[in-house]
C-alpha cells in the first residue's frame, strides 16, 4: 500500500511514475554488504544507494548492480549523495559519479579527511559540525 501511495505522490509533484521493484530492499541491503562505505569520503554511517543512472529515468536498471554506488548523508558539507551524487541539486544526476569519486579518493583531502576520522572521531565530528554551522 505504501508503494502505490508513493505513486500518487510521484504523480502529483510531476515526477516519473514508476512503482520499486519488491526486491530493491533486498538488493539494497546486499549493495551496502559488498559496498559499506561512502565512495567520495569514507563515512560508513547514514549511507544510500544511489543509483548512477537515476531509478525515473531508467527504470530498467533499477536493480542492476553495476548501476549502484554508496554515497552518504552525513550532513553539512559531507551530503555526498547530495552533493556529488546529484550535483547538489535531487533533480539533477551525475553521470560521472563514480569515476569522480576513485579520483578523489587520490587526494590529499580525502586522505586527511579519512586519518581524522579513524583516529581522532571526536574532531571529525567538530569539523562536521562546523563546516555545518558555516554553510548556514
Amino acid at each position: 500500500m505504501q508503494r502505490h501511495l508513493k505513486l500518487i505522490q510521484d504523480f502529483f509533484k510531476g515526477k516519473g511514475v514508476h512503482l520499486r521493484s519488491p526486491e530493491w530492499s533486498k538488493v539494497e541491503k546486499e549493495h551496502l554488504k559488498n559496498e559499506p562505505e561512502c565512495q567520495w569520503c569514507g563515512a560508513t554511517e547514514r549511507l544510500q544507494v544511489h543509483h548512477v543512472m537515476p531509478f525515473h529515468l531508467a527504470p530498467a536498471l533499477e536493480l542492476d548492480p553495476k548501476n549502484f554506488i554508496t554515497l552518504c548523508e552525513e550532513g553539512g558539507y559531507l551530503n555526498c549523495h547530495l552533493f556529488h551524487g546529484h550535483n547538489g541539486d535531487f533533480k539533477s544526476f551525475n553521470d560521472k559519479v563514480r569515476e569522480e569519486c576513485m579520483e578523489h579518493k587520490c587526494t590529499p583531502d580525502a586522505q586527511i579527511l579519512r586519518a581524522i576520522r579513524k583516529t581522532d572521531p571526536g574532531l571529525y565530528d567538530w569539523l562536521i559540525r562546523a563546516k555545518r554551522l558555516k554553510g548556514k
